[in-house]
């Protein structure tokens, strides 16, 4: 009996232990480049059209979903806005970490503050760290042909799109126009498709720039449109 309490006590504890370990294991992610990068598997299909998991890392640290506790063989690619790849890394053990620098990068993008027209307003659209992944993800892989379309739309109605930028640790887009309606609409409808998850705006006076605090305008999308990808 004495041997079949303590064998049971130490079942009891290995199910405790097991269960009290995170729930989803991952590899560590730490973005040094100041850039976003898009980190998925490399043998992916196509990046532009793929429907693979994918992370965007932007903040100092993010993690890759590993799926088991166990190290993976996989070929992973971290990618910037244009799809090229920037490194590689070959396995994903959830106890490794992985460290992006930037090591023969450019300089990543500084959004460059111009005086405004004194009728212009300034928004400064700020992503929200905890929006899913996955819809991160598929608006980062569309992002380009978005900023073309909203490039093209926003000639014909005064109205200008900046970035994206890594400002601390906010992925940040400035859009400029001349009333904070038009641009808050434009930004709905132009910038945010399909939608990334909550959006914060932080919209100026007019003729001065975009606030860094304060108290923004939430930009949730209400639809999430599908929008071609290339």
């Amino acid at each position: 009996m004495i041997g079949l309490s303590i064998a049971g006590y130490l079942g009891l504890m290995v199910l405790v232990l097991h269960a009290m370990q995170e729930p989803y294991p991952f590899l560590d992610v730490h973005n040094e480049s100041g850039r976003p990068l898009l980190i998925e598997q490399a043998d992916a299909v196509s990046y532009r059209g793929t429907a693979e998991l994918g992370v965007l890392a932007w903040r100092p640290q993010e993690g890759w979903p590993t799926g088991s506790y166990e190290c993976e063989q996989e070929q992973l690619v971290a990618r910037d806005l244009n799809g090229a790849v920037v490194a590689r890394r070959a396995g994903a053990c959830p106890s490794d970490s992985w460290t992006i620098t930037a090591e023969d990068l450019s300089a990543a993008p500084r959004y460059q503050r111009a005086s405004a027209p004194a009728d212009h307003v300034e928004i400064r659209l700020v992503l929200d760290p905890y929006s899913s992944e996955a819809e991160v993800a598929a608006w980062w892989r569309a992002l380009p042909r978005t900023l073309e379309r909203a490039a093209a739309a926003g000639s014909a109605t005064g109205v200008s799109v900046h970035g994206p930028f890594v400002e601390d640790r906010d992925l940040t887009l400035y859009v400029r126009g001349q009333d904070a309606a038009t641009v808050l609409e434009f930004a709905r409808a132009q910038v945010l498709r399909p939608s990334p998850g909550r959006v914060y705006a932080f919209v100026s006076a007019p003729g001065e720039p975009a606030p860094q605090t304060g108290t923004p305008v939430l930009l949730d999308a209400t639809t999430t449109p599908s929008a071609p990808t290339r």
